[in-house]
């Protein structure tokens, strides 16, 4: 049985710096909960990114579409069991987030560009994932990975992550090598990401208003992609 999830949010993204992230994240833990995973809440996020021969995704991005996707293929840690697939579309603020679970296997296979494992797990969002990886000739693009404290106030399914020391690697696109030959990506600030369903709690908007945050597009996958950017460019 395949495991899916589909999620629709909105999303906003503000850059912050290393000082205000420690004293917000302060703030924030005296009304919300820690994320359980990693220690004293941070953990990495290390995700496979694929695109297209012509680089279909990264230039929507470039472009500055309103509307645009990522495939990416993710983990936490490298011994773990599984990982997800997951297909991320955009539309302004608003996110709609895919996510099937796969097996450590599969997800081997997966991460060499070979998309027949998905046949063997039931539902038409596994077909759907495979239809557009194989139509349009998806291909491994990029690993990237980073830091990230995640806090949620879960009576309104609220999230906020603060996402640090982001690098990638366009050389070596083992996802499950421990360590790479890593570029780093940003390291002037804190990615604040801002997730909610409805609408965010006025205690949460008091809380971020003394920054004087400015809404951003920033995207993590984009960013790790030097080489091919300057290519393009």
């Amino acid at each position: 049985m395949a495991d899916t999830l589909s999620v629709y949010r909105s999303e906003q993204k503000f850059l912050i710096s290393y000082p205000d992230a420690a004293r917000l994240k302060t703030q924030l833990n005296a009304f919300l909960r820690s994320d359980e995973h990693g220690k004293k809440g941070v953990y990495r996020v290390k995700s496979l990114y694929y695109d297209t021969p012509d680089g279909r995704d990264y230039l929507e991005k470039l472009d500055g579409l309103e509307q645009r996707q990522k495939l990416r293929l993710r983990i936490y840690d490298e011994k773990q069991p599984g990982a997800k697939l997951e297909l991320k579309s955009k539309n302004g603020h608003l996110q709609h987030k895919t996510s099937l679970q796969v097996s450590r296997k599969d997800a081997e296979i997966l991460a060499k560009g070979i998309y027949t494992p998905l046949f063997s797990y039931d539902g038409e969002e596994a077909m759907k994932l495979y239809a557009m990886l194989s139509l349009h000739r998806y291909r491994p693009a990029v690993i990237i990975e980073y830091d990230r404290t995640a806090l949620f106030y879960r009576e309104f399914d609220v999230r906020l992550t603060f996402d640090s020391h982001i690098r990638s690697s366009e050389i070596n696109l083992n996802l499950y090598e421990r360590q790479l030959s890593w570029n780093p990506v940003f390291r002037d600030a804190v990615i604040l990401e801002v997730k909610f369903n409805q609408a965010l709690p006025g205690f949460i908007q008091r809380l971020l208003q003394p920054y004087h945050l400015t809404a951003v597009s920033f995207s993590k996958y984009y960013a790790g992609r030097p080489a091919i950017g300057s290519y393009m460019i």
